[in-house]
């Protein structure tokens, strides 16, 4: 079993661009993938300077390390243009980190261009350092921190998908107050699903041409189940021209990204 001081954190901190062209209607975004776990900073604004500021972290031991090193495991990160009307996304390049260069000595930032760039008039480049980092101390991460959990299995032992039942369900935790989809050692991700019923328009066209709409005092509501808990929205009395404030209904759910994909995707009334 690996001791705590195996335990290390590959860094990757997305500081800065440059080079890059103005676009009010986009934001940028940097995804980074390792080991198929995939993080992202948070939108910034395209100017020619996008300040992202943010820190990346994957948890493994000096053994797998050691193995990706071997295999030469890259860290990508790519970098897309974020639509803000559509929310569309189309990648204007990308970068490519070797590991075996990856040190435990904080190294400065240097700037790497990014290749396959759309942007051809100038180079555009992102300023980057890359760092190991022992997980002994419980360090207070900066907020922009995001960590992923555990490296997937490797290859040669089942995926963790492959040892799940056909059917996945989401089993209620009452004490702790969210639903448990997947194994509990594996899948500790805490996740928010959220419906929120905002407008409605032609509900007339739900109700039998016999029935008369006008009755005085008739009430209609929105009614769904959302894992297992039923939900009724406020009454309201217009059909034809429904007024109500949005309602939103929010379940938590303890999972890994990975897993909960499958559940939804098995999930015929959620598109």
């Amino acid at each position: 079993m690996a001791s705590k001081t195996d335990q290390l954190l590959i860094v990757v901190s997305i500081l800065e661009g440059r080079h890059f062209p103005k676009s009010q209607r986009h934001s940028l975004v940097v995804q980074a993938r390792f080991d198929g776990e995939q993080l992202a900073t948070d939108p910034v604004d395209h100017r020619e300077q996008p300040q992202f500021c943010t820190e990346l972290a994957w948890e493994l031991d000096r053994r797998t390390l050691h193995q990706h090193r071997l295999q030469r495991t890259p860290i990508k990160l790519q970098c897309f243009a974020v639509d803000s009307v559509s929310k569309a996304r189309e990648s204007v390049g990308y970068i490519v980190l070797d590991l075996r260069s990856v040190q435990e000595v904080k190294q400065e930032p240097r700037w790497y261009p990014l290749l396959s760039s759309k942007y051809t008039k100038q180079r555009p480049a992102i300023l980057l350092s890359v760092l190991l980092e022992s997980d002994t101390k419980p360090s207070e991460p900066s907020p922009d921190r995001f960590k992923a959990k555990k490296a997937p299995p490797r290859q040669g032992s089942p995926a963790l998908t492959d040892l799940l039942p056909e059917k996945l369900e989401a089993e209620l935790i009452q004490d702790q107050g969210f639903h448990q989809v997947g194994p509990p050692d594996r899948c500790a991700d805490m996740f928010v699903l959220s419906v929120t019923v905002a407008f409605a328009t032609k509900l007339e066209q739900l109700i039998p041409s016999t029935m008369k709409l006008s009755a005085e005092g008739s009430e209609f509501f929105f009614y769904y189940s959302l894992l297992g808990n039923d939900i009724t929205s406020e009454p309201f009395h217009d059909l034809l021209s429904p007024a109500f404030e949005p309602e939103r209904a929010s379940v938590r759910i303890r999972s890994s990204k990975q897993i909960l994909q499958a559940f939804l995707a098995q999930q015929p009334s959620l598109q």
